[in-house]
């Protein structure tokens, strides 16, 4: 098998130092995603890949051999780069633009033969733009240059191929068409190093992921291993929900979650929910920086996907399973040692009818009531007795209210806990 390596290397520009000891591998038959920060070194990383930046301490290896030490033209013939601004020529066809692949194959005034013309419409076949061979370059759309780039790549016949950002500008279609391609060439034996900054793309189509921050690397390891909640937040400053597609299986990382201005990480909030309906609650909360917990959850409970897509522990019993006795002593627990305790407008039978008793040992409680709790009573009035009796030392809101109204709670007990 052959292996490109990278052995702890510092690399920089005009003694400003970018990456600093990095260590990383890349076999043939697998793609390896770059994620990180803009400036985290991911485009640095590829041109030390591919020789055109020599580390200032450290090597660059291919095959056992230091990359310093190989000719420009056989280095060309083993890896071919993808950079993230492709300047083409205009006036040229597709298939000229392609043959220029096959510039270090050729050497000084050779002119293509019969096989190199063969090598450069296979590239074109693989690539799938046959139908733009005699088209010229400037009158095609976007994501037909970054083929054509693909392409001419291909045809220096490489065992390595780098792709700087090469779904940067794309629409969605030209996007997955890009990463699929991708992948098909590394099942073709190719060993393939992509940077990224779409997290999904990344998490679907790569095998290994190499999280950097600030020219190191933060995590290297599986999507699964990588792609954490925590790892996000830490490395790009932002929340994110991570969930398994249902139908295609790989992660899907939502970003669409604001950015968390305010620190509430030392205020522990303990939800009591179910059916979806501290969903919302979660999110939000989760948003604004708090810790949280929730219970008791049946597994298959669509709070506990929210739950476990943002990372948050929740105490977990089979389907349509009543709380246990364990269940419910994590349950009183985590209650009892949070800042405040919220239960959201959950329907009660038998099953879950200890989720409500837990509330009891709250020390600051919210309970939730878009919903009478005369309409979500399925314990012949047993919830309503111990809900009715919850009410006397809680807050009852709205969900709507519930930012603001948290926020007045703690806030005013901060003030009392200062005072005394």
């Amino acid at each position: 098998m052959s292996c490109l390596k990278l052995s702890n290397v510092n690399l920089g520009y005009n003694k400003h130092t970018v990456v600093k000891g990095v260590s990383l591998e890349l076999c043939t038959g697998e793609v390896v995603g770059l994620i990180g920060p803009n400036g985290s070194g991911k485009s640095t990383l590829l041109k030390a890949m591919c020789g055109l930046l020599h580390p200032s301490s450290g090597q660059a290896i291919l095959d056992g051999t230091e990359i310093a030490k190989i000719p420009r033209e056989t280095l060309a013939c083993k890896i071919g780069v993808v950079p993230q601004l492709s300047s083409l020529p205009d006036s040229f066809t597709v298939l000229d633009t392609v043959l220029m692949g096959r510039y270090p194959h050729l050497g000084l005034l050779r002119y293509e033969s019969k096989k190199d013309i063969a090598i450069v419409c296979e590239a074109i076949k693989r690539t799938g733009i046959e139908h733009l061979a005699d088209r010229r370059v400037g009158e095609i759309s976007g994501g037909e240059r970054q083929r054509v780039v693909i392409a001419r790549a291909l045809a220096q016949e490489p065992r390595f191929l780098l792709l700087d950002e090469p779904t940067a500008h794309l629409d969605i279609q030209h996007q997955l068409e890009v990463m699929e391609l991708v992948t098909s060439l590394a099942g073709s034996g190719l060993g393939i190093a992509i940077a990224l900054h779409d997290f999904s793309l990344a998490s679907r189509f790569c095998h290994r992921l190499v999280m950097l921050k600030d020219g190191s690397v933060f995590k290297e390891g599986t999507p699964k291993e990588v792609m954490t909640t925590e790892n996000i937040k830490h490395v790009f400053g932002v929340t994110a929900m991570i969930y398994s597609d249902l139908a295609s299986g790989p992660l899907v990382v939502n970003t669409a979650i604001s950015r968390t201005d305010s620190d509430n990480s030392h205020r522990r909030i303990h939800i009591i929910g179910g059916g979806g309906s501290a969903a919302g609650i979660i999110q939000k909360l989760h948003n604004e920086g708090y810790r949280l917990t929730i219970g008791v959850l049946n597994q298959g409970d669509t709070d506990l996907s929210t739950a476990r897509a943002l990372g948050i522990e929740a105490i977990v019993i089979y389907p349509f399973a009543a709380v246990d006795d364990a269940a419910h002593q994590r349950n009183l627990e985590l209650a009892a040692q949070a800042d405040c305790c919220i239960v959201s407008n959950v329907a009660f039978g038998w099953a879950n009818l200890r989720n409500l008793e837990a509330a009891s040992v709250a020390r600051r409680l919210i309970l939730v009531n878009d919903i009478p709790i005369s309409e979500r009573d399925f314990t012949d009035n047993q919830a309503t007795e111990i809900y009715n009796a919850l009410r006397n030392n809680a807050q009852c809101i709205v969900s709507a209210d519930i930012s603001e109204r948290l926020e007045n709670i703690l806030a005013q007990e901060e003030v009392k806990n200062e005072r005394s």
